[in-house]
């Protein structure tokens, strides 16, 4: 038996597809006591219950914030997968839908832990499938799908490589989709602050914006943000902070490029020394929008609080 991660999607226009799919998957894990967790929503659950015979050895997450962030989704499933590995178990399937507009959500960041979980869940064995509906994914999440799944399978019971894989290495995703804000004058911009600067500067604007939890979240954020910056980017460091609509939007900018890992955040570093990228992940664990830019001017991370614009289309 493979010991790694086997990542598939696949794709269905309707309830009878979607059950071709998602059934033998979990059947089979079950035939081989193999621990099932489901990760959807109420209403595909309940379909799911219903066609099964005996429901009662899967595991249904209903509490979306599995799926609040994709560093958090990443960390909470770790953390399953190291739970029934102690307890014997060889195989573990999972499939869950992350956020896209198809499904209400905003897939801004869900492109990179599509590819990360290729390299990050490699130390268990998991088998995974992503199953999205053909009828409402975009042309642009479904690119992201074929190029971060190394199997794709049908309705039919077809499994077959995807031929646009992308190592997680060298892929690239979606450019972040612009804040409507971001197209205003900022109400703040700092060159070059301390953090403490930043910090006081984010909480003054936040406090009439956004709720008490996510000014706390902003203001750890962009002290992370900009002692990253002064410490691994390079000179100047900008730090630019709009607001309102409920909701805040931080840039903190340097003119250098970013980190070279395309997963940085995703995951806490190994290098426990120099704590070099630990704040970006801590960052990622926030209640907060992350986004990392990075353009021909330099590297900005983005923070953004409260009530997010619609999900992108």
């Amino acid at each position: 038996m493979r010991v790694g991660h086997v990542h598939e999607a696949g794709f269905y226009s309707s309830e009878d597809e979607f059950r071709a799919l998602i059934v033998p998957f979990v059947e089979e894990g079950l035939a081989h006591g193999e621990p099932v967790v489901i990760g959807y929503d109420d209403h595909k659950s309940a379909l799911l219950r219903s066609w099964l015979a005996d429901a009662s050895g899967v595991a249904f997450i209903s509490d979306r914030s599995l799926y609040s962030s994709p560093a958090k989704a990443i960390a909470e499933y770790r953390r399953l997968f190291e739970r029934h590995v102690g307890e014997g178990a060889r195989r573990i399937r999972i499939a869950g839908d992350v956020p896209h507009a198809g499904n209400g959500g905003r897939f801004d960041g869900w492109d990179r832990y599509e590819a990360a979980v290729n390299a990050v869940w490699e130390d268990f064995p998991v088998r995974s499938v992503c199953l999205y509906d053909a009828t409402t994914v975009t042309p642009e999440v479904r690119d992201v799908v074929e190029r971060t799944h190394p199997h794709l399978v049908t309705p039919l019971g077809e499994r077959f490589p995807s031929g646009r894989y992308e190592d997680p290495a060298s892929f690239v995703g979606l450019p972040a989709e612009p804040d409507p804000l971001e197209a205003t004058e900022p109400l703040v911009e700092l060159s070059d602050p301390a953090p403490a600067e930043a910090r006081h500067a984010v909480e003054r604007v936040a406090r009439a914006q956004v709720a008490g939890v996510v000014v706390d979240d902003l203001v750890l954020g962009i002290s992370e943000a900009t002692s990253n910056a002064r410490i691994h980017g390079l000179a100047p460091t900008t730090v630019r902070i709009w607001a309102g609509r409920g909701r805040v939007v931080v840039h903190v900018h340097d003119s250098g490029p970013g980190p070279r890992d395309r997963l940085a955040g995703l995951m806490p570093v190994a290098d426990s020394v120099t704590r070099s990228g630990l704040g970006l992940w801590l960052t990622h664990q926030l209640d907060l929008d992350v986004a990392l830019i990075a353009g021909p001017d330099g590297f900005t991370v983005r923070l953004r609080g409260g009530r997010a614009p619609g999900p992108r289309r």
